[in-house]
């Protein structure tokens, strides 16, 4: 019998789009599932909606909990969840038909306790279908690599929770920090240097909705500095412990992230004490990691911030 999954949706007010993403979810080929919807002190019907499912398929979980974030809502799933494996959704997307199948069997195939597959990203109602090419392709990486991978261009799909399996053992002793946004960032480095090795799938598994405007990830706020700048300091620490030759990559985000909270505040020309934080911050962590290859625009704020903003209005 194939190996029960436990696919983890947490919920807030999402019913303009929750209906489509359990949809997606129950009506996977793989059979298998233990669907825990977790309710997130939701003030719409998305709380009746998880109800109104749960009864029509016993596979379905539902929690109700307090408000109290996305991360309480997935370290709760966890408490309960019986899976060998975790693969987590976001309530406003949606899924192939094939997408457990395709992580669950790379993992197994490749003995490795994560699985990563390619994503696309809708705006409208309704995604775009995607096919089973039956790409029996796959690649393994090292969990390092997929660390390194979470801080380039291109990376996007390393740094969040979905399009992905994780074998339950992993999760023991890490759970998502609560309060904070970014909650993906600080956890996924130490579940890739935990797992050893990855797949790596062509397929695209995952259909990411960028459209939602309630979204925790629609705006940049101050919030989000803040808890990226965190998430950044606790990785460096563990990388400069663990594996010190990568702790220049979290250097180089932390730098980026900084870059563009400068320039939102040198634009707004209200807080010059901030800026000159910033500036230092940024200072200490370009002498730090000199060893690592950066882009140009990297060394002229370095010594010409002001003017640099100027240029890039």
């Amino acid at each position: 019998m194939d190996e029960k999954v436990s696919v983890i949706i947490p919920v807030y007010n999402a019913e303009k789009y929750l209906e489509r993403c359990i949809k997606a979810v129950v009506g996977q080929t793989y059979e298998n599932l233990e669907i825990i919807l977790v309710d997130d002190g939701s003030t719409d019907n998305s709380g009746k909606i998880c109800d109104r499912y749960s009864e029509s398929d016993d596979r379905i979980k539902v929690i109700h909990q307090k408000n109290q974030g996305q991360s309480a809502a997935r370290n709760n799933a966890i408490e309960c969840a019986t899976g060998k494996y975790y693969v987590f959704v976001d309530s406003d997307d949606s899924a192939p038909f094939f997408m457990v199948d395709k992580l669950v069997q790379s993992c197994i195939k490749n003995n490795c306790k994560v699985s990563i597959g390619d994503f696309s990203v809708f705006t409208g109602d309704e995604p775009e279908t995607e096919s089973d090419t039956n790409d029996e392709f796959s690649k393994i990486i090292s969990g390092t690599d997929a660390i390194t991978m979470m801080h380039t261009v291109p990376g996007e799909k390393y740094v969040v929770m979905w399009g992905k399996a994780f074998e339950s053992t992993l999760f023991d002793g890490i759970r998502f920090p609560e309060g904070r946004i970014c909650e993906d960032l600080a956890v996924l480095y130490r579940l890739y240097d935990k797992a050893g090795i990855i797949t790596i799938i062509n397929d695209v598994v995952y259909r990411y909705f960028r459209g939602n405007e309630d979204s925790s990830t629609f705006l940049i706020k101050d919030k989000f500095y803040k808890d990226v700048y965190l998430a950044l300091d606790e990785e460096i620490a563990y990388m400069e412990k663990a594996h010190p030759e990568l702790s220049y990559y979290p250097k180089k985000t932390y730098m980026y992230w900084i870059f563009d909270e400068y320039k939102k505040q040198y634009a707004s020309k209200n807080n010059v004490g901030r800026l000159k934080q910033l500036h230092k911050k940024y200072t200490d962590l370009y002498k730090s990691s000199d060893v690592l290859p950066k882009e140009k625009f990297y060394h002229v704020f370095r010594y010409l911030p002001n003017l640099y903003c100027m240029i890039k209005k």
